[in-house]
């Protein structure tokens, strides 16, 4: 954009949002550009990084009036910047909420889940930030942020006591996705969350790079609110043959269509076990990278599971 063409944007705004807006020309000519779809998404991520002075100006822009999903991923972006996001006036119609990779903690979380700003938001993206157990207790005890459908918390190092502050919560009860990879989880947070009425409506699980063993899987596969699960993701955790059996003689799992075990220490017994199923005849999933299951494994998995549509290897090669 030219000098004199950026001057006329500057005069434009100072005619509709005021001198105040003037002061925010640089965020406010950065929005102008990267607005899409009639003004209901904006994804910034080709203009610099904003920092939390940026997003405090973009908080107070009149131009994210109509945005529907905003995608603020890998800005840098700490406390004050959330705050900024909670306080703002102009997010009433946000859906969708992308804040991956940054660096908030407790802090602007309590802001973000105390906020009424955005009563319309049904999917939170907080993918490798640092709210820590402190963050996961203040989503868990949001009064204003109640219609959350989609919810992702991986690499932000809740666990096991974040995890059961998340699971008492009353306010989470829409959710049908929910993420907890890499949380240091261990088998005690798999049994808070396991007797959760929070899973009475989750269809997408994510505990992948967590510390869940054997008795995690038992917690799991006893659950009576965890009906309507269809993907599992559960890679690079400490299961074994003997975490592979009960998911496999489980009846809770009859919905699944997704199952990813890779990384996990399983052998040929425990493909066996999964090639047995009674209840996993509906995989069209199963990622077992990273495993040596040998080919009686795979010729176990391939002969009883034969709606699995990817390749199926016997040892540690990539699918």
């Amino acid at each position: 954009m030219t000098k004199t063409r950026m001057q006329w944007l500057g005069v434009l705004l100072v005619l509709l949002f005021g001198a105040e807006s003037a002061l925010s020309l640089d965020i406010n000519a950065i929005i102008l550009k990267e607005l899409k779809e009639k003004g209901t998404y904006l994804k910034l991520n080709y203009s610099g990084m904003l920092y939390d002075e940026g997003i405090k100006q973009l908080a107070n822009s009149r131009l994210i009036g109509k945005v529907v999903t905003l995608d603020l991923n890998t800005h840098n972006i700490g406390d004050e910047g959330a705050e900024a996001l909670a306080q703002s006036k102009y997010l009433q119609n946000l859906e969708t909420l992308n804040l991956f990779n940054n660096r908030i903690g407790s802090d602007g979380i309590k802001a973000l889940f105390e906020s009424k700003a955005y009563p319309k938001l049904s999917t939170l993206s907080l993918f490798g930030n640092k709210i820590g157990t402190e963050g996961a207790e203040a989503i868990a005890q949001t009064k204003t942020v109640l219609n959350l459908v989609s919810l992702d918390l991986t690499g932000n190092q809740i666990g096991d006591e974040g995890v059961e502050a998340l699971s008492k919560s009353e306010s989470l009860s829409h959710l049908k996705e929910l993420r907890l990879a890499n949380n240091g989880l261990t088998d005690k947070g798999i049994k808070f969350l396991s007797e959760s009425k929070l899973l009475s409506g989750i269809e997408v699980l994510d505990l992948g790079v967590n510390k869940i063993g054997p008795e995690g899987m038992k917690y799991l596969a006893q659950s009576k609110t965890l009906k309507n699960l269809k993907t599992l993701l559960i890679k690079n955790n400490k299961l074994g043959d003997a975490g592979v059996l009960p998911l496999a003689q489980s009846t809770v799992f009859q919905k699944l269509t997704e199952l990813d075990l890779q990384w996990n220490g399983i052998t040929t017994q425990g493909a066996i076990y999964l090639g047995a199923s009674k209840t996993l005849g509906n995989l069209l999933f199963l990622r077992m990278w990273g495993n040596e299951i040998g080919g009686k494994g795979v010729d176990a998995i391939k002969k009883n599971l034969k709606k699995v549509k990817n390749p199926i290897y016997p040892s540690a090669a990539s699918d």
